[in-house]
């Protein structure tokens, strides 16, 4: 092969590199877009400061989409979702210095490995340009093939260029789009002083009221990444759920299990704003904090998170706030125990009603920070859940992450079982619920562990409650599926408040209920296990 013929394989590279960024129709799309870099290289000039300016635009674009297709492969990989999945999104905006220098500490050699790929691809790329440039190809006798082949691939081209659908992902498009909204994103976030105001005075406006029958106090848990199919009080295989089973079997009719409860977000920010909003984005929403503050509640805060975003828009909202983690990001080791003394404190405030969140670490990754050492209950365990795992093709590192996921989900269960039995302990008329803010994907469905927007474990969780309110309810409300960005509604039932935006057919305590699927990503069977 000469020079000359080699010189016309300069696009092969980033072509190569775009079928790993993409795939369906949108790989086609890309390769369209990226036409008319190479195009252009069909008629080369005879002039060498020329014909290297054409050299120069092809590299340049090339590197353009390499970097966007390894950006692209890169997040595929390392969390199955895409630049602009909600997940990734709200993950940047939200993000420090100190979150990068994890990040970047976790996934080191993915980043190294796909650095070292785009660096290969541009240098095969500039060195076929090198080609072109040095010994350009000779010009090729022009026949009505050859005019009909261009004449398409030009009007194709347009075509895609015009195409607002299909121009928006062209990389020169896509990324500075895609950087104005995660600084909307953050600019949002940071204006939240003001939104909370708004939402008080609007949850005012509302006129919401309690009731003779609403309780003394409401234990809101929301946890972190918890998988329901990780906890045998679920059925799972591993004793995981040693303590909440012993509670549940002490009060069966007390303490109740929802079976199917799903979030409708893969990650927290998502997840607690549908929650709190009552799964409202518009303009007219409420929040669950405000309105339990305008009808008479104190309202308490704990969590053992660092997050600039929930602690603004949610925390905030409450009259007390206690945050005890004060390093942000995956690598805090800062234990769920830690707010066992605050909620203490907080079910001994005085006041006649209140409503106290605490908002957990639960199983968030790292896991094997997740649980104190000496808790490693299933560290190099080889039971049956780990030989399936085996047998399934689980690589050697999902399924170690899946014994310490089971590790953190054995703590947690200590920790959340302790927050109900301080909570039976005040006495009164109390009522306590935990959730998950979302699931966890840990060798499951495929061979990866973390937050997943595109299996059923992202979404799957569990719900649990106990309290007066269940005796009256049927066994059927147990079985029924639960959405969490409608599970506000349920809570104002269980504070028993009088408020307009009430929506009966919403809660799953309510005989009026009426399921719809959530619109999500993936296919899931929201009746089954």
């Amino acid at each position: 092969m000469n020079m000359a013929t080699l010189s016309w394989l300069a696009p092969a590279p980033v072509l190569a590199a775009i079928t790993l960024g993409y795939d369906g129709t949108r790989l086609l799309q890309i390769f369209v877009l990226a036409l008319p870099a190479w195009m252009w290289l069909c008629w080369p000039s005879q002039n060498r400061l020329l014909r290297g300016t054409q050299a120069a635009a092809a590299a340049v674009f090339g590197l353009i989409f390499v970097v966007d297709s390894a950006i692209r492969a890169f997040t595929q990989n390392a969390y199955d979702a895409h630049p602009s999945s909600s997940m990734i999104m709200a993950a940047l905006a939200n993000t420090t210095a100190l979150e990068v220098s994890e990040f970047l500490t976790m996934h080191w050699p993915s980043l190294l490995a796909w650095t070292l790929f785009v660096v290969t691809s541009l240098l095969l790329h500039a060195a076929t340009l090198w080609f072109w440039w040095h010994t350009p190809p000779k010009h090729q006798k022009t026949t009505n093939g050859k005019k009909a082949t261009f004449i398409l691939l030009l009007a194709l081209v347009v075509i895609a260029h015009a195409s607002k659908p299909w121009r928006k992902h062209h990389p020169l498009i896509y990324w500075p789009s895609w950087m104005q909204e995660v600084t909307s994103l953050r600019t949002h976030w940071s204006n939240l002083g003001q939104q909370r105001q708004l939402l008080m005075g609007r949850a005012r406006q509302s006129n919401v009221a309690t009731t003779t029958e609403s309780p003394d106090t409401l234990v809101l848990i929301i946890s972190e990444s918890i998988n329901r199919n990780h906890l045998s009080l679920y059925g799972y295989t591993r004793s995981t759920t040693p303590a909440l089973q012993a509670l549940r079997d002490a009060q069966p009719d007390a303490f109740r299990v929802f079976k199917h409860a799903w979030s409708v977000d893969a990650s927290t920010v998502p997840a607690l704003q549908n929650f709190f909003y009552f799964g409202q984005a518009d303009e007219t929403k409420q929040h669950l904090l405000a309105l339990a503050a305008s009808a008479g509640y104190q309202t308490h805060w704990i969590s053992n998170h660092d997050d600039l975003a929930i602690e603004q828009e949610h925390a905030q909202m409450a009259h007390r706030v206690h945050l005890i983690n004060s390093i942000p990001g995956r690598s805090s080791q800062s234990l769920d125990q830690s707010a066992l003394p605050l909620l203490e404190q907080a079910l001994q405030d005085p006041a006649p009603r209140k409503l106290i969140v605490l908002h957990l670490l639960g199983a968030h990754p790292h896991y094997a920070l997740r649980y104190p050492k000496g808790r490693a209950i299933f560290h190099n365990v080889t039971d049956a859940v780990y030989e399936g795992l085996k047998t399934q093709g689980r690589s050697t590192w999902v399924r170690k992450l899946r014994n310490d996921y089971d590790s953190a989900v054995h703590y947690h269960d200590a920790i959340v079982s302790e927050t109900l039995t301080l909570t039976q302990r005040l006495g009164g008329n109390a009522v306590w619920v935990l959730f998950s803010d979302h699931g966890q994907e840990v060798g499951g469905n495929s061979d990866r562990a973390g937050h997943s927007d595109t299996t059923a474990d992202g979404y799957r969780i569990p719900l649990l409650a106990w309290g007066s309110p269940m005796l009256k309810l049927p066994e059927q409300t147990f079985r029924q599926p639960v959405r969490a960005d409608w599970l506000g509604h349920s809570l104002i039932k269980l504070l028993r408040l009088e408020w307009p935006g009430y929506r009966p057919e919403k809660d799953v305590l309510d005989l009026r209920y009426q399921w719809t699927d959530p619109k999500l990503p993936v296919q899931i069977n929201f009746h089954a296990p």
